[in-house]
């Protein structure tokens, strides 16, 4: 990982050095005379760099994790906004109360990261074409590149089409005057995408060649197949699901050996649970400020002050987990745990009960010169983790009729959740279509629970009105087109119905 942060801090300093004489020039992405002296020295392959990584760094910023944990789980019963209860404003507090509209202002950061990172990849590409016209141009590092480049626009539009629906598909450089153009079918886009991650998976790096070049937190293999089954899931394509969702069992780069509650120990990051996972540093010794405020948004309120604790277990999260699962004590954190040698005692304006994947360890705090009060700044996101692929491949061969593959991989999951302990969670058997796939939705419940899937698990599932109060069927499967984006559009770009 030091070999990706000191490219990351080489490049800062040569794009803040030439921001104002070329990054900040018309066209973007673009050489010409104006933003690039010809006997500049700073080459393309650095430019490549730079935009890659600033995209990388949009997805661990404000805009990404502020509206990401608010859309993905404040609707649910599972998930509570926590904090304080005025904290975090209307626009906030709308997510439980299904009221948030198309001027909600977390919505549209949400939809601008997305489209800010599509970009930054865009003018990448550009700087790509420069590459390729150097003399004696790397072909295999340009190829990686350009695979790379089209794993984070696929990611960003598997997002936008999660929350939205139909959205703008962008693929290029606009021009100064060239307005964003209409919203593209949904199936149109994903088809765009898959087709496009079909064709890079084998250019782009596996997990162990990133950790082995020291360049972890980048683009793989699995994490190209993961978008492309979980797509697959939203299109009930079963077969092809289970197909990609094999091809990461079956590739040896991914497994369930780490302990479920080590899984968000910073010592376990790019593990074998990975499978895309957002890289963030906090190193004040060696001046490395790549961190994200995901740990500290969800951190512990209270004394210890370790954040603000958002993001909180509801009561029916808890009494969904099974008698004796072990999987409890490591997402719930509560008043009055002792944990690390503290007694917590939680802000009185708080729920009391937190989100425990999201705390950071003491012998975390003791090292890089951090503190307390940097409120684990550090921690990586896990997006999509080795239990999701195997859940996912259970999903889709029950769907298929296929119990028993089904039951295998479930088995998989619940068996790492067991910790050894045989006396509970007993392995599941039915012959039940309908109870498999009651026991798979529980597992996804449970085992991923107040991260990044139940929210759409349950709209894509089509049992959303069921389980979210007031949540209106027609209207809330999809988020609201950001209403600046509309008036923006001048007519191009039409809203979501019931909005």
């Amino acid at each position: 990982m030091k070999h990706i942060i000191l490219t990351m801090i080489c490049v800062g300093a040569l794009l803040s050095s030439c921001a104002d004489s070329f990054l900040d020039q018309y066209p973007k992405g673009k050489w010409h005379s104006e933003n690039m002296p010809e006997n500049s020295q700073l080459k393309p392959e650095i430019l490549v760099e730079a935009k890659i990584q600033e995209a990388y760094g949009k997805l661990r910023s404000w805009g990404a994790v502020w509206p990401y944990l608010a859309m993905n789980n404040y609707p649910t019963k599972e998930s509570y906004k926590g904090s304080t209860q005025s904290d975090g404003g209307n626009d906030m507090l709308s997510f439980e109360s299904m009221s948030y509209n198309p001027s909600n202002g977390l919505i549209a950061d949400f939809y601008n990261t997305c489209y800010s990172t599509i970009f930054s990849a865009n003018e990448a590409v550009g700087f790509i074409g420069e590459m390729e016209l150097e003399e004696n141009a790397d072909k295999n590092k340009i190829e990686k590149y350009k695979a790379e480049v089209t794993f984070i626009r696929s990611l960003m539009y598997y997002r936008l089409t999660q929350a939205f629906g139909d959205v703008p598909y962008i693929d290029k450089l606009l021009g100064k005057n060239e307005k964003s153009p209409a919203r593209m079918n949904v199936d149109e886009l994903r088809a765009k995408y898959i087709g496009d991650l079909e064709k890079v998976i084998d250019i782009l790096p596996t997990r162990l060649d990133l950790i082995s070049s020291g360049n972890s937190g980048r683009a793989t293999q699995n994490a190209a197949r993961a978008i492309i089954a979980k797509t697959y899931l939203y299109q009930k394509n079963w077969a092809q699901a289970k197909k990609f969702a094999l091809d990461i069992i079956k590739s040896g780069d991914n497994d369930i050996s780490t302990p479920f509650d080590l899984i968000f120990d910073e010592d376990k990051e790019f593990g074998p649970e990975s499978v895309l996972e957002i890289n963030c540093e906090l190193d004040h010794a060696n001046k490395v400020y790549m961190d994200s405020q995901f740990g500290e948004v969800q951190g512990f309120r209270g004394v210890p002050d370790f954040g603000w604790g958002f993001n909180n277990p509801t009561e029916d999260l808890i009494k969904g987990f099974e008698e004796g699962d072990p999987r409890l004590n490591a997402t719930v954190l509560k008043n009055g745990d002792v944990i690390d040698g503290y007694t917590l005692k939680a802000d009185e304006q708080s729920t009391g009960m937190f989100n425990k994947k999201a705390y950071a360890k003491k012998a975390e705090y003791e090292i890089k010169g951090r503190t307390q009060k940097d409120h684990g700044k550090w921690k990586n996101i896990r997006l999509i983790r080795y239990s999701d692929i195997l859940l996912v491949y259970a999903e889709a061969c029950c769907e298929l009729n296929e119990l028993p593959e089904a039951l295998a991989k479930l088995e998989m999951v619940r068996n790492r959740a067991r910790g050894g302990n045989t006396s509970v969670l007993p392995k599941r058997e039915t012959s039940d279509q309908n109870e498999l796939r009651e026991f798979i939705r529980h597992e996804r419940t449970v085992e991923l629970a107040l991260e990044f899937e139940r929210f759409y698990d349950l709209v894509r599932w089509g049992i959303a009105g069921d389980e979210i109060e007031k949540f209106v069927k027609g209207k809330h499967e999809l988020y609201p087109i950001p209403q600046t984006e509309i008036d923006k559009g001048e007519g191009v770009l039409v809203q979501n119905p019931g909005y």
